[in-house]
């Protein structure tokens, strides 16, 4: 009886011991994956821009993403529902705009002023419902894929919409406001040979 106490005992004893060794490992950093991030920050260009935003709007979108292999069923198919923020400003390339002045009849001509365009778009998406099967699983390259593809559904989207046209508004506002601008100097403002009187 006594050498069964003496088994159960050392065998308590091992237990307890694996225990408290279990959760020491478990808690000590030793056991904890290690997670390394760097970063290098490569300046490639940088070159002048001479642009005007004239209207900024943002649109919210659901783009629906499904692929399959032959046929589509479950087994073989991948699905995706992202929403779709973007944030877009719409305005004017000045680049290529010519300034010309004429200081005998005080004018200032501007000559091949540009059509609005989109300068620039942010956007953000949320993968809210991904489906793959186990034959059809997405890759790096799908997400890559679905990222611009989200961004040329809502460009598109913003092209078709008010904002070009809000653009082409400001436009004529802000020749106005140029206008009067150099008017009351005693200069007028040509844009495209259309006289503009303050």
């Amino acid at each position: 009886m006594k050498k069964i106490n003496q088994i159960i005992l050392t065998l308590l004893l091992m237990a307890g011991m694996l225990t408290v060794g279990y959760f020491w490992g478990f808690k000590s950093e030793m056991f904890r994956s290690q997670e390394i991030e760097s970063a290098q920050v490569m300046m490639e260009k940088i070159s002048k821009v001479f642009k005007m935003v004239a209207v900024e709007g943002e649109v919210s979108e659901i783009y629906d993403y499904k692929a399959y292999q032959y046929i589509d069923v479950s087994l073989l198919r991948k699905k995706a529902l992202v929403r779709v923020k973007a944030k877009v400003s719409i305005g004017y390339d000045l680049d290529n705009v010519d300034f010309v002045i004429d200081e005998s009849t005080r004018t200032i001509q501007i000559k091949n002023f540009p059509e609005p365009e989109i300068l620039y778009v942010e956007h953000d998406l949320d993968y809210y419902d991904m489906q793959e099967s186990m034959f059809n699983e997405f890759s790096a390259e799908d997400l890559t894929k679905i990222n611009a593809r989200a961004k040329e559904y809502a460009t598109t989207h913003i092209e078709q919409g008010p904002l070009f046209q809000k653009a082409r508004e400001q436009k004529q506002e802000i020749m106005s406001l140029l206008s009067d601008m150099w008017q009351k100097t005693g200069w007028t403002l040509v844009i495209e040979d259309n006289v503009l009187q303050g």
